[in-house]
């Protein structure tokens, strides 16, 4: 057996954003998804760290929520935890 860790799996935004523009289209056509104005997609993920105590300090590493970005006419910036739109990519 191969006692080595397993490696992080790394996922490139380029190989998953038409998936991601076809799961969003899908959510907006079948009403589960409204936006007051046209938006579009930012390049790439945000990771949003979990804390669990606010301080001055600046935390490096931890739990995190990777998400993908809209940014709408206004300005206006939805988030969305990729977990929940493309859930199959973690497996």
């Amino acid at each position: 057996m191969d006692n080595q860790p397993q490696q992080p799996k790394i996922i490139k935004f380029a190989d998953i954003k038409q998936d991601l523009l076809t799961e969003l289209n899908k959510r907006i056509s079948e009403g589960k998804l409204k936006f007051p104005e046209k938006v579009d997609i930012v390049d790439g993920f945000l990771n949003s760290l979990i804390n669990m105590e606010l301080s001055g300090a600046f935390v490096l590493g931890g739990p995190s929520i990777p998400m993908i970005i809209l940014v709408g006419q206004s300005g206006q910036v939805y988030f969305f935890a990729l977990r929940a739109l493309l859930p199959k990519i973690f497996e």
